[in-house]
C-alpha cells in the first residue's frame, strides 16, 4: 500500500485584489485546513501559510503547505478643480492611501502623470504634485499611474475642463426707421454659440431678431418707470458678470389697469394712451392665450392667480413695433378661511396654543376672545389662557387685502379646583375630613380611595389607622363642560405613630413594710413618660422608685407622648398588704371554736409555695412538720395518735409574697 500525497501547487506572490483556489485532491475522505475549513478546496485572498491535512480510506495521512503573498496596491484619488474659468493652469494633487508609503516612495517605484491629449503639458512634478496647463480650451482626461516597489500597478484618471469665461457685454444702436419704437440691442461680448444667455427686459420685450444675439427690442412703452436690460451668461459652466443698461428712449404710449388686485375674482379695465400720434393697430394678449385688438378692454379673471399682460402696437405701414409685457400685472387672490387650531371637543388645560392653519407671509391675523386672553404678541400663532371654564375665540385674517369671515370656536378648560383640610397632620389612628373648594360653577367630585370605590360629593372622610405620609386625590368633572381633571397631593396627610405605653414592676403584690415599687418603662418611641401613681402623687421619670404607705390597691398610669404630641396610656394593678404574724400559745383540738382548734403562727403575706414548719414535743422529737401555712397542726403525731397535752416547741421558716425571708420559734400548749 503506498502512501497517499496531496500538493497545493507553488508558493505564489501576486498584487491586490488577488484569490485563488487551493485544491487538496478529490481522492481523499478526510480534509483539515489551518483555516478551519473540511473541505476538498477553499477560496484564498490574504497573505498567509496555507496547510492541508488529508487521510485516504485507510485512514493514512497526507500533508502540505503552501505559502500565498499579496503585496498592497494604493488606491488614488486626483484632488483639483473639475473646471477652470478664464486660465490655462492648475495645481493637482495625488493622493495615495491603501498601501503603506514606503511601496511607493522608495526605488525603484515609478509614479507618471500623463493625458490624452498633446495640448497638455506637466511641470513642476513631484510624486504627487505637478502643476497642468493645456494651451487650448476644452475638456481632458488626465492619468495618475503607479508602480510600487513590489511591481503592484495602480491608475486613475480625472476628467478636467478648461473654457474662457464669458462676458456680457452689450449696446443699443439707434434704429433711423422706427426711432421711439425700438431700439436694435447688439452684443458685443465673448461666448461660444452654445452658451446660455438669460435676459432680464424688465417688462420689454424682443420686438425682432435680427441675427446672433442682435435684436429689436421695444423701448417706447413704460409702465411706470424707464426699464433696466440685464444680461449674464453662462457657457460651459463658466458665468460671466452682469451687464446692466437703462434703455432711457422717451415713451411711445403708456398702459395702466385698474383695478390690479382682486379677491377670488376680478373685472379689469385695461387702457393705453398714444404718446405720439400715429395710425397703429393693438394687440393685447393675455395668459388664457386670447388676444384682443383694441385700444381699451374690459377683461374678467374668475379664479384666484397671477396674470401677465401684454400689449404691442403696430404701425401696419412701416411695420414698426412697439410692445411691453408685465409679469404678474394682475394679481387675484383667494379669499382666505379663518381655520385654526381649536378643538371643541378637547378640555385643554390653563392655556393652549392657537395656530392659524392656512398661514401665509402676508397674513395678518385679528384675534378675539370671550372668556380667555393673549399671553404674548403673535400673528398666526399665539398661546392663550383661558379665564373661565368655557371661552370664546374668534379670528379674522387679511391677506393681500381680502378680508376672510370672522371664525368662532368654543374652547373648554379642565376644572379649577382644589382641596384642603383642618390640619395635615395627626396622631395613629387618624380620621379627617377633606373638604374640596371650587373655583368653578356645576362641579362634582369623586374622591379617590385605595380599596373602595370613588365616593362623590364635596367633602369625604379617610380614617387612616397605618402611620406614614398618605396621598389624596380627587377628580372633579364639570356637568357644564363635561371636563374632568384630577388633583392628587402626594404625601400630604402625614400620621404620626401612636407611642406603645408598657411597664412592669418588681413587686406586683407587696407587704405594707416593703412597699417601695420599682417601676421597669418598656414603652417605645415615646419621648415624654409621665407617671400618675394611683395615691395622689407623680413622676416624669423614665425608671421611676415609688413608695406605698397605706394599705389597698393601686392603678398606677403610665402616659408616654412623642414628639409629635402622640400619647399611649397603661396601668397596672398593684396590691399593697399587711404583713400580720398572730402566734397563739395554746390551742384545744376538740374546742368548739374553729380557730381554737389548730395551730398555725403565720398569717397573711407569707408565700405558701416557699414555707416550712416543724414542731418538737418535750424530747426534740418530732411530731408534726408542714411546708404549705393552709396545712395546720391538728394535735396528733406523724403516726395520726393524739399527742398528750403539753408545752411543744416550735419552728417555722418561709418568705413572704415579696420575696422576703423569715424565721420564727416558739411554744404552743396544747390543751386536751
Amino acid at each position: 500500500m503506498s502512501h497517499p500525497e496531496t500538493f497545493l501547487g507553488p508558493d505564489l506572490d501576486s498584487c491586490t485584489p488577488f484569490s485563488i483556489e487551493l485544491d487538496a485532491g478529490i481522492e481523499f475522505q478526510k480534509y483539515y485546513w489551518n483555516t478551519g475549513d473540511t473541505t476538498q478546496k477553499i477560496i484564498v485572498a490574504q497573505t498567509g501559510f496555507y496547510d492541508v491535512t488529508v487521510f485516504d480510506n485507510f485512514g493514512c495521512p497526507a500533508k502540505d503547505t503552501m505559502e500565498l503573498t499579496i503585496y498592497p496596491a494604493p488606491d488614488i484619488e486626483i484632488i483639483g478643480d473639475t473646471l477652470i474659468c478664464g486660465v490655462n493652469t492648475v495645481a493637482l494633487e495625488a493622493l495615495l492611501t491603501g498601501a503603506p508609503s514606503s511601496k511607493w516612495q522608495q526605488s525603484p517605484a515609478i509614479l507618471k502623470w500623463s493625458s490624452n491629449s498633446p495640448n497638455v503639458s506637466f511641470s513642476d512634478e513631484n510624486s504627487t504634485t505637478t502643476q497642468l496647463e493645456v494651451s487650448d480650451w476644452g475638456e481632458y482626461e488626465i492619468y495618475y499611474d503607479v508602480i510600487t516597489v513590489d511591481g503592484c500597478e495602480s491608475s486613475t484618471q480625472f476628467n478636467i475642463s478648461f473654457f474662457d469665461t464669458p462676458t456680457s457685454n452689450f449696446r443699443f444702436e439707434t434704429d433711423e426707421k422706427c426711432e421711439g419704437y425700438s431700439k436694435k440691442l447688439l452684443f458685443e461680448g465673448k461666448a461660444t454659440e452654445s452658451a446660455e444667455f438669460f435676459w432680464d427686459l424688465d417688462g420689454c420685450m424682443f420686438v425682432d431678431t435680427l441675427s446672433w444675439q442682435q435684436y429689436d427690442i421695444s423701448v417706447g412703452a413704460f409702465l411706470e418707470k424707464p426699464p433696466y436690460i440685464q444680461l449674464v451668461i453662462n457657457d460651459n459652466g463658466c458665468w460671466s458678470d452682469t451687464t446692466i443698461h437703462a434703455i432711457g428712449a422717451t415713451p411711445i404710449f403708456t398702459m395702466d389697469a385698474t383695478p390690479r388686485r382682486g379677491c377670488d375674482s376680478l373685472t379689469v379695465n385695461f387702457t393705453s394712451e398714444l404718446l405720439r400720434p400715429d395710425n397703429v393697430e393693438f394687440k393685447w394678449e393675455f395668459d388664457s392665450g386670447e388676444i384682443i385688438n383694441e385700444q381699451n378692454v374690459k377683461w374678467n379673471y374668475p379664479t384666484p392667480g397671477f396674470y401677465d399682460v401684454s400689449l404691442t402696437i403696430t404701425n401696419p405701414v412701416t411695420q414698426c413695433k412697439n410692445g411691453f409685457t408685465l409679469d404678474s400685472m394682475i394679481r387675484v387672490f383667494q379669499t382666505p378661511v379663518a381655520n385654526f387650531s381649536a378643538d371643541p371637543d378637547i378640555c385643554y388645560p390653563d392655556s393652549l396654543d392657537v395656530i392659524y392653519l392656512n398661514n401665509l407671509d402676508s397674513s395678518f391675523c385679528y384675534w378675539n376672545f370671550e372668556g380667555a386672553h393673549q399671553l404674548v404678541n403673535g400673528n398666526d400663532s399665539i398661546k392663550v389662557e383661558i379665564d373661565s371654564s368655557m371661552a370664546l375665540i374668534s379670528l379674522q385674517v387679511d391677506e393681500f387685502g381680502c378680508l376672510s369671515d370672522t371664525v368662532t370656536k368654543l374652547v373648554k378648560r379642565k376644572p379649577h379646583f382644589d382641596f384642603y383640610t383642618i390640619d395635615e397632620e395627626g396622631c395613629q389612628p387618624y380620621s379627617i375630613e377633606i373638604i374640596a373648594k371650587s373655583f368653578d360653577e356645576s362641579l362634582e367630585f369623586y374622591w379617590i380611595h385605595d380599596t373602595l370605590p370613588n365616593k362623590m360629593g364635596n367633602s369625604s372622610f379617610y380614617s387612616l389607622s397605618d402611620s406614614g405620609r398618605f396621598d389624596i386625590g380627587v377628580i372633579a368633572y364639570s356637568s357644564e363642560t363635561q371636563c374632568k381633571d384630577s388633583l392628587i397631593k402626594q404625601d400630604w396627610i402625614w400620621v404620626h405613630p401612636k407611642p406603645v405605653a408598657a411597664f412592669e414592676v418588681d413587686y406586683p403584690i407587696a407587704t405594707i413594710e416593703n412597699s417601695t415599687i420599682s417601676f421597669t418603662n418598656f414603652s417605645g418611641s415615646g419621648l415624654i413618660n409621665y407617671w400618675e401613681f394611683d395615691d395622689g402623687n407623680y413622676s416624669e421619670a423614665e425608671h421611676p422608685r415609688h413608695t406605698y404607705y397605706d394599705l389597698g390597691e393601686y392603678n398606677p398610669q403610665l402616659i408616654t407622648e412623642t414628639k409629635f404630641g402622640c400619647l399611649d396610656t397603661t396601668e397596672f394593678l398593684i396590691k399593697v398588704l399587711p404583713f400580720s404574724v398572730f402566734t397563739p400559745n395554746a390551742f384545744k383540738p376538740d374546742s368548739d371554736i374553729p380557730e381554737n382548734k389548730y395551730f398555725m403562727p403565720v398569717g397573711i403575706g407569707a408565700d405558701p409555695t416557699r414555707f416550712y414548719i416543724i414542731i418538737f414535743d418535750r424530747w426534740g422529737q418530732v411530731i408534726f412538720e408542714s411546708d404549705n401555712p393552709e396545712n395546720k397542726w391538728d394535735g396528733k403525731t406523724k403516726n395520726e395518735a393524739l399527742a398528750p397535752m403539753g408545752n411543744y416547741v416550735w419552728t417555722s421558716n418561709y418568705f413572704d409574697i415579696q420575696g422576703f425571708e423569715h424565721t420564727q420559734n416558739g411554744q404552743v400548749l396544747l390543751i386536751r
